[in-house]
C-alpha cells in the first residue's frame, strides 16, 4: 500500500471470527487497601509471569504504582519494592516506577497498582443553579498505564467503592459484562 492509500493491500488470511487486538487485561477490584491482600495478589501476578516455562526476563516486566501525590504512596511504594526484590538479581531487575515516569515506555508485562479515589467539586450551570459533581482520574490514568503493556497487563485497583463516580462506575459495569476483552476479579 502506498501512503495515499490508493494501492490495494493483501492482508494475511485469518479464520472467521478471529481478529488482532491488544492485551486482555486482568482487573483485581479490591474494596480495601489492606497491604497483605494486595501484596499477595502482586506476588501471584509476578509468579505467573516468571513461573515455570516462562520466557519473560525481569527486564520484560514493570510494576507501575499509581501517583506520588497520594497520601498512602510511600507505604504502597515501599511494599511494592519489598515484593519485587524477591525476583530481582543484580543485573536483571523488574522495573518499579510511578505512572508519570512511564510515559512512552513499553514492557512486555505490566502490573498496575492504582488507589481509587474520587474528587468532588461544585459547578455553576448556565441557569445559575449549583451542582456538585464527583469524578475520578481512574479512567484516563488506567488508559495511559494499560497502554504500557504489550503482552500482559494486570491492574490492582485498591479502595474501589462503587457510587463515587458515575463515569468510572459506568465503565467498570461495562467491563464486567465484556469477558471477551478483560477479566474481572472482585474481592
Amino acid at each position: 500500500m502506498d501512503f495515499a492509500g490508493t494501492v490495494p493491500v493483501t492482508w494475511p488470511q485469518q479464520r472467521v471470527g478471529h481478529f488482532l487486538r491488544g492485551t486482555k487485561p486482568v482487573f483485581h477490584f479490591l474494596q480495601t487497601s489492606e497491604t497483605s491482600e494486595w501484596t499477595k495478589i502482586l506476588s501471584q501476578e509476578i509468579e505467573r509471569l516468571k513461573g515455570h516455562g516462562s520466557c519473560h526476563k525481569n527486564s520484560d516486566i514493570a510494576v507501575i504504582v499509581g501517583t506520588a501525590h497520594n497520601d498512602n504512596f510511600r507505604d504502597t511504594w515501599d511494599n511494592t519494592l519489598s515484593v519485587v526484590e524477591r525476583w530481582n538479581t543484580e543485573d536483571n531487575k523488574i522495573k518499579v516506577c510511578i505512572g508519570a515516569n512511564s510515559v512512552s515506555a513499553e514492557w512486555a508485562c505490566v502490573v498496575v497498582i492504582w488507589r481509587y479515589g474520587s474528587v468532588s467539586t461544585t459547578i455553576t450551570l448556565p441557569d445559575n443553579s449549583v451542582r456538585i459533581i464527583r469524578y475520578s482520574h481512574t479512567i484516563p490514568v488506567l488508559y495511559l498505564l494499560l497502554s504500557r503493556a504489550r503482552v500482559h497487563c494486570s491492574v490492582i485497583l485498591l479502595d474501589y467503592h462503587p457510587d463515587k463516580c458515575q463515569y468510572t462506575d459506568g465503565l467498570l459495569k461495562e467491563l464486567r459484562s465484556r469477558s471477551d476483552i478483560c477479566r474481572i476479579i472482585e474481592r
